[in-house]
């Protein structure tokens, strides 16, 4: 799920460079007002799909040709231990504590 989203997140990158350069691309190739109509960016919807499409499907190949495939690999595995249940214990004891107690009320009346 993390190295979709991961993926995913990377794409959007590719497709808003994609978009900039079809934009650019209209931009230098009209004069004024003209190629502004629904049907122009109706066009630039399709071709940016398919050159998104393309571009991904090469970034893809050169993931493979890195060996890419689909796993992430660490030094160490990934384990939880004592340190971590700690942390993560306290912290939502904190975030309870602040949920039932009325933060800003204590702090005035340490205050006033």
């Amino acid at each position: 799920m993390a190295v979709q989203l991961l993926l995913l997140y990377r794409y959007l990158f590719v497709l808003t460079e994609e978009a900039a350069r079809l934009v650019r691309a209209r931009a230098l190739r009209s004069f004024g007002r003209r190629g502004m109509g629904v049907r122009v960016y109706g066009s630039m919807v399709g071709h940016l799909l398919l050159r998104t499409l393309d571009r991904a499907r090469r970034i893809h190949r050169a993931m493979l040709a890195r060996g890419f495939d689909g796993e992430i690999r660490t030094l160490r595995p990934l384990r939880i231990g004592a340190a971590e249940v700690a942390f993560v214990l306290g912290w939502s004891a904190v975030f309870l504590a602040l949920r039932w107690v009325n933060l800003p009320r204590l702090l005035g009346s340490l205050f006033v």
